[in-house]
């Protein structure tokens, strides 16, 4: 163990002892709208493991209402105690008004996207070999993501829906002509929506640099000290990698990136210099 780990776990230590006499923090996370949440069940063992390092400090409970990124990023900032975390893409304006916790639970694969499509258009990307080949494919996108402005900013047409569990009818309803997905997602959500006619198109790849945080409301900065710490030691002691490689490594292997036509595209809403790049344990390329 290096020093700098030795250091971090006696703090740990010591933060446990304090917290069996405080009291405990309820800390809200949105409430999932989707039918399911491809990454809820390992958002939550890595919060529990992290937190384990703080018994009886903190409880997680849902909002009560169901609640999309647009309208969590707003009650946070806002301090209205609706909702205290989130996991979501970060951004510039993100890190700006909410504490981010800059360790990318993702791993960086977040950004890589796989286009969903209808059985009918399989094939519809068998001739694109450069962006300006997807200037007349519509993408589909629920309006408060930050990859609509990612998307529209790189030319590409973007059509939006007001909710995400709308956006699998609308394609398959031929409202638009793909609807891309992390490869971390999409093996889930097309099991979940088996009953439509929806294809993973193996033929492209879309890709821009971004990252996956926990984001925690201004108010809550103990949690948000405690948290990161606690991630920092699942990283230290190999749980992170552990239990991201769990969760993530079939998805990895079926997404066979390096059969696929890749597409590089440009994120202007977020610098990279506020990203922890100098991390290589951080991140993972497949």
């Amino acid at each position: 163990m290096s020093v700098n780990s030795f250091i971090l776990l006696i703090l740990l230590v010591v933060a446990g002892l304090q917290s069996a006499w405080a009291e405990v923090m309820v800390i809200h996370y949105p409430r999932a709208s989707a039918k399911a949440d491809s990454h809820v069940d390992y958002m939550h063992e890595l919060l529990h493991e992290a937190l384990v390092f703080f018994p009886n400090r903190y409880r997680l409970m849902p909002s009560q209402a169901q609640m999309q990124q647009g309208r969590a990023v707003h009650e946070m900032k806002n301090g209205t105690g609706e909702v205290d975390l989130l996991w979501t893409m970060s951004t510039d304006e993100r890190e700006k008004n909410l504490i981010a916790i800059k360790i990318p639970l993702d791993k960086g694969l977040l950004c890589w996207r796989i286009p969903l499509v209808t059985t009918g258009n399989k094939h519809l990307f068998k001739s694109v070999k450069a962006l300006h080949d997807m200037e007349h494919i519509s993408a589909g996108q629920e309006q408060d993501w930050p990859d609509v402005k990612i998307l529209e900013s790189n030319g590409l047409p973007v059509a939006t829906a007001n909710s995400y569990e709308a956006l699998f009818g609308m394609l398959e309803g031929g409202r638009f002509d793909y609807f891309p997905r992390s490869i971390l997602e999409i093996w889930k959500e097309y099991d979940v929506h088996a009953n439509r006619d929806l294809f993973i198109n193996e033929e492209i790849a879309l890709h821009y640099p971004t990252a996956y945080y926990f984001f925690v409301t201004p108010s809550k900065r103990q949690f948000a000290e405690d948290l990161n710490n606690g991630l920092e030691m699942l990283i230290q002691n190999g749980q992170f990698e552990k239990i991201f490689l769990k969760y993530h490594q079939a998805s990895i292997t079926k997404a066979r990136l390096k059969h696929r036509t890749v597409l590089e595209l440009q994120n202007p809403y977020l610098n990279p210099a506020n990203m922890p790049l100098h991390r290589a344990e951080l991140w993972l390329k497949p």
